[in-house]
């Protein structure tokens, strides 16, 4: 199939690439001249497992291409996916892209009279936004030609958005028409016998992907509200309670008599809270999408209340155990909001950073993806963003790690003695193994202790 893609950030680019190696023919459209510019040049604008590979793959053999303008999109395309952000701003949606987006796509559909034209929105948008805002501008514009829309939310990870795409464990469809449906789902015709398809109305598709987002928010702020629990208690390991909540059958399962541990465990672990560009953002939509329709939701609630703590908990953490931290250098390892992308947005470190800017503390900072020229990242003058783990970790009297990255794996306590003013180390990931840092003083998030 002839498809279109507006937006070429994250979702956009993933769905266009994938879809591109699923011999469909994708153009693809941005307002950023930047980033149509880096994919013409086979380069992603984002860092993203695998998908670079991918896109080099199909500018060579022409399957994806890019449109210097919509209308260009539209005449050479049977239908397209609206892949615009959907920000928050001061908790509330931001439609302004993508009313902005369905205008102009509108305006081209009329103006070159496409017949039977199919939209699709992609983008995360809050229940009876397809109803109340969208179709009304397409009615204002679309006078005389057919036209299909559809719901369709994705659900990929960053870190694993190519893996996630081709291997999807459900796709859900939301219309008002039967056919505008079976147009969506021909075009994950590849994909339909490994998962499930969910043919549902505009404002349940909506409704579904929060419900994704919200849910796996819940099961961390879970994890860090029995961790707050477990370090009030003498003698409590929140991992260990946390792992035997996941060995319940209701969680693992067992297939010949073997255990199958679902990704969902990955999500039952204590830490320094979530971040990213959907966890944050979305949570805060629906909760003031249910405030406006004066639904009471206490539970999105705790879950924004709960994270919103954890990263200055790293921060009261290492106070408890060196007391004053003016003029010390601490060292925070990991910049971006989790491994295997180069996103920011609501990144932990840099929440805790930002409470410490008018501090005397002196922080050193190492990414493995974030390198010192970086044009997207502002720091405060009591930051320093060192180039190697090991110039980050000299002369530090303490090491935080936000961010579970493999590279953070081959510290240990030799390392940790050779560089360090004092050795000390607070996995705020629970990810690293306390036998590496005997003679060091190591600490997991909810669970200090000090080994021999």
């Amino acid at each position: 199939m002839n498809l279109g893609i507006i937006g070429a950030g994250y979702v956009g680019l993933t769905t266009g690439i994938c879809l591109a190696t699923q011999d469909h023919q994708i153009i693809v459209y941005d307002v950023d001249s930047d980033k149509i510019k880096k994919i013409n040049e086979s380069t992603l604008p984002f860092f993203e497992k695998g998908l670079e590979e991918k896109l080099k793959l199909t500018i060579k053999n022409n399957s994806l291409k890019t449109a210097n303008n919509l209308e260009e999109l539209v005449k050479n395309t049977d239908g397209c996916f609206i892949c615009v952000g959907t920000p928050t701003k001061n908790d509330i949606i931001d439609l302004s892209q993508i009313k902005e987006s369905i205008t102009s796509l509108a305006n081209c559909i009329e103006k070159n009279e496409k017949n039977n034209y199919n939209i699709i929105i992609r983008s995360t948008i809050v229940p009876s936004t397809t109803k109340n805002h969208i179709v009304p501008i397409l009615r204002n514009i679309i006078l005389k030609n057919n036209l299909g829309l559809s719901v369709t939310p994705e659900f990929l990870r960053e870190g694993s958005a190519l893996s996630d795409f081709m291997n999807p464990d459900k796709i859900v469809i939301g219309s008002e028409n039967v056919n505008d449906g079976l147009f969506v789902e021909k075009i994950f015709d590849n994909f339909k016998n490994n998962c499930e398809i969910i043919h549902t109305n505009f404002e349940s598709a909506e409704l579904i992907k929060y419900t994704n987002n919200a849910f796996f928010s819940m099961l961390i702020s879970f994890s860090n509200e029995i961790s707050n629990i477990s370090e009030n208690l003498s003698n409590v390991d929140p991992y260990q309670i946390l792992q035997s909540l996941v060995s319940d059958k209701r969680i693992t399962s067992k297939l010949n008599n073997e255990k199958i541990i679902p990704d969902l465990a990955s999500y039952l672990v204590p830490g320094c809270g979530f971040g990213g560009s959907c966890f944050p953002k979305d949570v805060k939509a629906i909760l003031n999408f249910a405030n406006e329709k004066n639904i009471s939701t206490p539970l999105l609630k705790a879950i924004l209340e709960i994270n919103d703590e954890r990263p200055t908990k790293m921060i009261s953490l290492c106070e408890s155990i060196l007391g004053n931290l003016d003029n010390k250098k601490i060292s925070f390892l990991g910049l971006t909001f989790k491994p295997e992308t180069d996103d920011l947005r609501s990144s932990p470190t840099l929440i805790a950073i930002d409470k410490l800017k008018n501090s005397k503390i002196k922080i050193s900072i190492f990414d493995p993806i974030i390198k010192k020229n970086s044009s997207s990242l502002s720091l405060p003058e009591n930051c320093h963003l060192s180039e190697t783990l090991v110039d980050c970790i000299q002369d530090s009297e303490a090491i935080l790690v936000f961010t579970k990255w493999n590279e953070f794996k081959k510290l240990d306590g030799d390392l940790l003695s050779k560089h360090m003013k004092r050795p000390l180390i607070i996995d705020g990931r629970g990810f690293l193994e306390k036998t590496k840092f005997q003679n060091c003083e190591f600490h997991k998030i909810g669970l200090v202790e000090k080994l021999d």
